[in-house]
């Protein structure tokens, strides 16, 4: 075997691998439109892709038939490619929006590991789909007491806010009705944004094609800024765009 060959041998696992990856990077874990990723995941990436490329490449350059070591050196390429790409791979996978969670007059994209998992007491708030985050609500106290503490650990205490406390959160399908008197018409957002018309204009004509019966609220998080698009009889969310949310 040549060092031709050995490149061969070690370069279609790779990219095999790498192509999962990127399935499961863009089609469930970070779908449409949470395509944007932090500096911390885009160094993840860019690691992922480092080792899945430069791995067969060192194969090439080491090989020498009947080379003594080989199987070692091998062997120390292959584990530190696995290393370096498991990381970066379960740092993507930590990342992965998990909750998307309306407070007040928002969405907020949430990632499981900034959340403290002990208080989520309803295990259908973690029934996460496999594409996509799971939708909740977060629900301001009515108690005045439990409401006067939620503000003094937020404003005072530097604990986490509303959106963040499982405590306060229940499906979105429980409490969607309560959306709409929150939200913008989508006709405001359009006549904002002209350069995003086609895009609004399509989303309409495949849901009724009556722009007066959908609403918008903005949605943030890591992963930068989008819209979710509601419908205005019932405040089902209909689908989250591209779009920046946030007009006058």
């Amino acid at each position: 075997m040549n060092k031709r060959r050995a490149l061969q041998i070690h370069l279609w696992p790779s990219i095999s691998l790498l192509l999962v990856i990127a399935g499961l990077v863009y089609f469930a874990w970070f779908p449409y439109p949470f395509l944007k990723f932090t500096d911390p995941q885009k160094f993840s990436l860019l690691l992922i892709m480092a080792a899945g490329i430069s791995a067969p490449l060192l194969t090439m350059l080491v090989y020498v038939k009947d080379k003594r070591g080989l199987i070692l050196d091998l062997s120390v390429i292959v584990l530190i490619q696995i290393l370096a790409i498991g990381w970066g791979t379960f740092t993507l996978y930590q990342a992965r929006p998990y909750f998307m969670v309306f407070a007040l007059d928002r969405f907020e994209i949430i990632a499981y590991r900034e959340i403290d998992n002990t208080k989520v007491l309803d295990e259908n708030l973690l029934d996460k789909p496999f594409t996509g985050p799971v939708v909740l609500y977060a629900s301001m106290p009515t108690d005045t007491a439990l409401f006067q503490q939620l503000l003094q650990e937020v404003m005072f205490e530097g604990k986490a806010d509303l959106q963040f406390r499982p405590e306060f959160w229940s499906l979105y399908l429980e409490k969607m009705q309560l959306v709409p008197a929150v939200a913008r018409p989508l006709q405001l957002l359009l006549d904002a944004r002209p350069e995003s018309a086609p895009m609004i204009e399509q989303f309409v004509a495949h849901n009724g094609g009556d722009i007066n019966h959908l609403l918008f609220v903005p949605v943030t998080g890591n992963q930068g800024e989008s819209t979710a698009i509601i419908n205005a009889q019932d405040g089902r969310l209909l689908a989250s765009l591209l779009i920046d949310p946030w007009v006058k």
